[in-house]
């Protein structure tokens, strides 16, 4: 397989797998707020669902976790189309 395969399909595993990635999710809560944090291995994605001032619906996204863990996915990417052109020829 040509190293330009190789990048492409590892690139976009690598965001399929960011993305799946938020399976994992951790409840963080104090006495005035709660947030549920998303990602693997880091958390990137936030959803807090109270706060001091009662319910609200705030998304927001760490952009330099979800660049961590999309290098991470791409690495593992790139290792598994290694070893699967290695084992298939």
């Amino acid at each position: 397989m040509k190293i330009g395969k190789v990048i492409l399909f590892s690139l976009l595993l690598g965001i399929v797998l960011t993305l799946v990635s938020t399976i994992r999710y951790e409840i963080y809560s104090v006495p005035d707020a709660e947030e549920v944090r998303y990602g693997l291995p880091f958390f990137w994605l936030h959803h807090q669902t109270s706060s001091i001032a009662g319910a609200v619906d705030i998304w927001s996204v760490q952009w330099l976790n979800f660049t961590i863990d999309f290098v991470f996915w791409f690495i593992i990417s790139v290792l598994i189309i290694f070893v699967l052109n290695r084992y298939r020829k």
